[in-house]
């Protein structure tokens, strides 16, 4: 049988039981094979005790089940699940075979991107001025990645800040680009 594993937020698989072994995971690993609906605690699947290791388990000494409460026993037999009383399971009904849900799911922010201003400063790089295009295109590319993890904030600096960059290039070049067409020929008319 093949497995998809989720340890520490860390995806992998398809793996069998025997991959599992060498994995080296604790108690807080999540398991989704087919035949389950969503991820599940490996501690909930009775074929891959043993598989695992144990990390901040209560002993019984330190916490005994309130009424209506599984057993550790019960758990590992798949009777029940600790914290839930003990519930018949229902014959799963056929479903179309499915890949695993992502078990954590990163959240857009609620606003648009910024523009980035990239092809302004790609343009400006080839047509006026190389230096401050280049530090044009940083910043185009900055707005991007700040946008992805989150940080509105910079990625809306990033793209203001890249397009002053492209407007310098723009005047730096339309200043540079004459004199240097006119001073060879003022050095050469003085000779």
């Amino acid at each position: 049988m093949q497995y998809w594993i989720n340890h520490d937020g860390v995806q992998s698989g398809p793996v069998d039981a025997e991959a599992i072994k060498g994995m080296g995971l604790t108690s807080r690993a999540y398991v989704w094979r087919e035949g389950l609906s969503d991820w599940v605690k490996i501690t909930q699947m009775p074929e891959l005790q043993g598989l695992y290791e144990m990390v901040n388990a209560p002993t019984t000494a330190q916490r005994q089940p309130a009424s209506g409460e599984a057993t550790m026993g019960e758990a590992a037999s798949g009777e029940a699940t600790m914290g839930q009383p003990y519930q018949p399971q229902q014959q799963p009904q056929q479903q179309p075979q499915q890949q695993p849900q992502q078990y954590t799911q990163q959240q857009r922010p609620a606003e648009p991107c910024p523009p980035t201003n990239l092809a302004w400063a790609i343009i400006s790089t080839v047509l006026c001025c190389l230096p401050a295009g280049i530090v044009a295109i940083i910043y185009a590319l900055k707005v991007t990645n700040k946008y992805n993890e989150g940080d509105i904030e910079a990625a809306k600096r990033a793209s203001e800040t890249g397009a002053w960059w492209c407007i310098a290039s723009i005047i730096l070049g339309i200043i540079v680009q004459p004199l240097t067409s006119v001073l060879p020929l003022l050095l050469a008319s003085a000779n």
